[in-house]
């Protein structure tokens, strides 16, 4: 399921009282779509690498005191009993990570904590959610080619979980990639939206693989890399991208790059103009349905920032030069793009209606 849909519903198996178990591909966005949980929420996030564990550890040492033998709590459980002190958040989200990555004496002190929620005396409060995430086996279905070690659990242990698959989607990741959290180049967006099936190639034979989280990285290189040109070649920054997402993908987006000639027209020049004059709206109608839709999801944010009649016009007349397919695309995802007032003062627009009545002319 692709990633909204996925944060509701572990948001409801939560609430359900149960576990949800997570399942992705490296690089996917589990640990990502659990940090947006947490924050929507308002929960304390506590974060258990289980490949990093070592048998005992988690249930903590023995030690001997007053002639008894107790158990000292690992830093993690401590942070825990912390975090539950703070009356800022409405509790902790435990977040235990790579559970079948790690050793078979580790998985299973990991499944006393998760499945009765005590290890070694130590107990969970009421208030602390559980979420637990594993890369895939190719014992399941859909997975077969995938090539993780794994230490698989038995049957009883898996279904003890709500299993929530996790699976990329290109809208979805454009849309956060085009949100002002985020600073990812229009030249990425645009290639990956000519250029979907690069987004993540789990089953790619090259030993590097391209994944969200790598393209991530490959983002933030591409932007020191513009920014910094006189220190870093072009040859510097292939090296780069080759290392985040692998030779081939590499190779056909650095040719992309370098075959741009006119960048996309930047909102704060489209809304610089009081009526958009004839040669920029042929420009507009010359585009491809990409930059098209990169342009008008640019255009909606900075709407929805200077919201005036003025600058309302100007993109109801833009959305007049867009294909009617893609104009009705847009149009529907306006609503869920810009805040209540600026959605109700478009539609108000004589020129914005107008451009949605005459898709069905």
């Amino acid at each position: 399921m692709k990633f909204s849909e996925a944060i509701s519903t572990v948001e409801l198996v939560l609430e359900s009282g149960n576990v949800p178990l997570i399942i992705g591909e490296a690089g996917i966005g589990k640990t990502s779509l659990v940090k947006k949980i947490c924050v929507k929420d308002n929960y304390y996030l506590v974060n258990i690498d289980a490949n990093l564990l070592k048998e005992g550890e988690i249930g903590g040492l023995p030690i001997v005191e007053n002639g008894r033998t107790k158990y000292a709590t690992h830093y993690k459980l401590k942070e825990i009993q912390e975090a539950i002190g703070d009356n800022k958040y409405n509790g902790v989200l435990l977040f235990i990570d790579e559970l079948n990555r790690c050793e078979h004496a580790v998985q299973q002190e990991l499944m006393n904590l998760i499945l009765n929620r005590e290890i070694n005396g130590y107990r969970l409060y009421d208030n602390v959610k559980i979420v637990a995430a594993m890369n895939p086996s190719n014992k399941y279905d859909g997975f077969e080619d995938s090539d993780y070690q794994v230490v698989d659990m038995d049957r009883a242990q898996e279904d003890r979980f709500v299993w929530i698959e996790l699976s990329t989607d290109i809208k979805e990741w454009i849309k956060w990639a085009m949100s002002s959290e985020v600073n990812v180049h229009e030249n990425i967006i645009e290639f990956l939206s000519n250029f979907p099936e690069y987004l993540n190639v789990p089953n790619s034979n090259e030993s590097i693989k391209a994944t969200p989280r790598s393209w991530e990285r490959v983002a933030k290189a591409y932007n020191v890399y513009l920014e910094r040109k006189e220190i870093y070649s072009l040859d510097i920054f292939y090296n780069v991208v080759k290392g985040n997402l692998g030779v081939s993908i590499a190779t056909d987006f650095v040719n992309y790059i370098k075959n741009i000639k006119n960048p996309l027209i930047k909102p704060e020049d489209l809304f610089s103009y009081v009526i958009l004059p004839i040669e920029v709206k042929d420009e507009i109608r010359d585009e491809s349905h990409s930059r098209l839709y990169i342009l008008a999801k640019n255009s909606l944010r900075y709407l929805n920032e200077n919201n005036n009649e003025i600058n309302r016009k100007i993109f109801s007349d833009l959305l007049t030069c867009y294909p009617k397919d893609l104009r009705l695309g847009i149009m529907k995802e306006i609503k869920n793009d810009i805040s209540q007032e600026a959605y109700i003062d478009l539609l108000n627009e004589d020129t914005f209606l107008d451009a949605f009545f005459s898709i069905y002319e």
